[in-house]
């Protein structure tokens, strides 16, 4: 069965495992968890990354970060992973979905304009499957209006926007490490050039008895374990080393697959924008309007090829749908088209050929 996507190990991860395990140090106090952190502020170009247990620690976190009240908003993209929408409504902000530009996975600028109120404290993109955002457009919009920028980058390290790694635009921005192009198993990791904010998340990801032992006899705010291990970032360092190749690969199959569709029947190719570095976390198709999704997925699964349908746009969901009857064209539109395929680094050609062949063929039977 080809799968989505599947974790890749093939560098240090087994040796730095066991020095890790060997050193005694298996707990969040290990020498990989700084040697990680220091290597990826490196990498995405910030003075300081704090790691954490994952992308959604970083998210449940992003309110206290920030000393959010109830009534605060964040203007999030509709289409986007559902933990984003779960972190922020528990933590009683008010959020404002806004669509994506037309045929594409990330989040409108224009919309984003017109959503913004006096409330508005946090603009969120999601670089979606690892395509960097229109990173430009959202700055200007924040730093007029003196609203904190905030980006998603689970899905994309490593990806770049004119020439600028993702992760390095934001006021605080977040990753994740959960079978993405790092895969450490679980883990996330937070990037900003701010120290307050570095400093403040430090502090809440922690027990307040390891990083402010002076309160030990009178706890001031509520701090918990968001903490990485030394064994998660012992394979984080191993990932990160090998990044670039896992990349260009991924980029080798997408252009394999952009060849194969640009003259299907029935799919139709999400190019990557040109002043873009795609890491494409996954490939995604869109559909002819007249063919069904379900009836396409259960096609290729019959060949033994894994393919899943794109994000329900979260504003469709019946956890946020009361609160949001609004209707977001663009990213309905990719919610009801999009496709994602396999898009694991361990394809050969062969793989991608015998996948796109019968995906064409199964599009033009279902068109017809």
């Amino acid at each position: 069965m080809f799968e989505l996507d599947q974790p890749y190990v093939d560098g240090n991860e087994i040796k730095y495992l066991t020095e890790a395990i060997n050193s005694g140090w298996i707990s969040s106090q290990g020498p990989f968890v700084k040697k990680f952190e220091k290597m990826f502020a490196d990498y995405i170009g910030v003075k300081y990354a704090i790691s954490c247990f994952s992308g959604t620690s970083a998210l449940m976190l992003l309110s206290p970060t920030f000393n959010l009240k109830e009534d605060d908003e964040i203007i999030t993209q509709s289409m986007t992973f559902s933990a984003v929408g779960f972190a922020m409504k528990q933590s009683g902000v008010k959020i404002v979905f806004a669509d994506c530009s037309e045929n594409k996975f990330t989040l409108s600028p224009e919309d984003v304009k017109r959503k913004i109120t006096s409330k508005t404290k946090i603009i969120n993109p999601t670089h979606l499957y690892g395509r960097p955002a229109e990173m430009d457009e959202l700055k200007e919009i924040c730093d007029k209006k003196n609203i904190f920028l905030v980006e998603d980058c689970c899905q994309a390290v490593g990806a770049t926007y004119k020439n600028k790694k993702v992760g390095s635009f934001g006021h605080f921005n977040f990753f994740s490490f959960h079978n993405k192009l790092i895969a450490s198993g679980e883990g996330g990791m937070i990037t900003t050039n701010d120290k307050t904010l570095a400093e403040r998340f430090d502090n809440l990801k922690n027990p307040p008895a390891v990083n402010r032992p002076e309160e030990r006899n009178g706890f001031s705010e509520i701090s918990m374990n968001h903490r990485m291990s030394n064994l998660h970032a012992a394979v984080g360092v191993a990932q990160l080393e090998r990044l670039e190749s896992t990349i260009e690969k991924k980029v080798k199959m997408a252009n394999f697959y952009d060849e194969h569709f640009k003259s299907a029947d029935g799919i139709k190719v999400v190019k990557a924008d040109p002043w873009s570095r795609t890491v494409y976390w996954r490939y995604t198709i869109l559909l002819d309007e007249k063919i069904d999704q379900k009836k396409f997925i259960k096609e290729a699964s019959k060949l033994g090829i894994t393919t899943r349908e794109t994000y329900l746009p979260l504003h469709l969901h019946p956890l946020f749908r009361k609160e949001n009857k609004i209707s977001l064209p663009n990213c309905e539109k990719m919610g009801k088209l999009g496709i994602d395929i396999p898009s694991s680094i361990k394809l050969s050609e062969n793989d991608v050929d015998y996948i796109a062949k019968n995906l064409k063929i199964i599009a033009k039977k279902l068109l017809n």
